[in-house]
């Protein structure tokens, strides 16, 4: 039993891991690719209006990372709280469109202009390409992070990339009533247990005051 409980432990931060907020799938080209993404906040200060961007950082960017695995993405100590993304494409008018979606207006964000990407210097060694490389385009895109509901920051995210909500398995979903189903049962054991130690407990300051109550007799005769 201690060894099923062991084993139903360890499955618990990896289901939390692979489902919730933050778990979703970057889209393939020709769609723009994420590249980059870096939240900053004052870690060290405990301040209201970082508790939006210290929650999202803790609970949603290890679901984005596991599902993005080659994604760069870091957490810096700053005292400027914001999210900044870099986006990279061979076609310069689908970054243009990032910063016209409708839908962003409202959080704030801001965008850089649309840069060319500097290409590596062509090896006069190597033999001609037979198609010359298509050049790429790239933007930044910042989001300001102060007082914003996690909800919010992780929306602004989804609907800035189209990454797409991973759907939970059947065979993970199963795994998930069946750890409900053992948390429960875990829960109300250590309600019995604790109601059994404090009977057991009352039982024994009952005796004692019924001890020391005839020792009191005993000394009075």
């Amino acid at each position: 039993m201690v060894n099923l409980a062991k084993r139903m432990r360890n499955f618990q931060p990896l289901l939390a891991v692979q489902y919730g907020r933050g778990a979703a799938v970057l889209p393939p080209p020709p769609a723009p690719q994420l590249t980059r993404l870096v939240v900053r906040y004052p870690r060290l200060s405990w301040a209201v209006s970082n508790h939006g961007p210290r929650i999202f950082a803790k609970e949603s960017l290890p679901r984005f990372k596991y599902h993005n695995p080659t994604l760069p993405i870091r957490v810096e100590d700053s005292t400027a709280s914001q999210m900044e993304l870099t986006f990279e494409s061979t076609d310069k008018a689908s970054l243009e469109v990032l910063k016209d979606q409708k839908d962003n207006k409202q959080y704030g964000d801001e965008w850089s202009e649309v840069q060319s990407k500097p290409q590596p210097a062509v090896d006069a060694s190597a033999p001609p390409s037979i198609s010359p490389s298509l050049p790429i385009f790239t933007r930044n895109g910042t989001l300001p992070l102060n007082d914003k509901d996690p909800k919010d920051i992780w929306r602004w995210l989804q609907k800035t990339t189209s990454c797409k909500d991973v759907t939970r398995t059947e065979q993970d979903e199963i795994l998930r009533r069946q750890l409900q189903a053992f948390s429960l049962k875990a829960s109300h054991d250590r309600q019995l247990v604790k109601a059994g130690m404090d009977d057991l407990r009352k039982q024994q300051a009952d005796l004692k005051r019924a001890r020391e109550a005839a020792e009191r007799l005993t000394s009075e005769a």
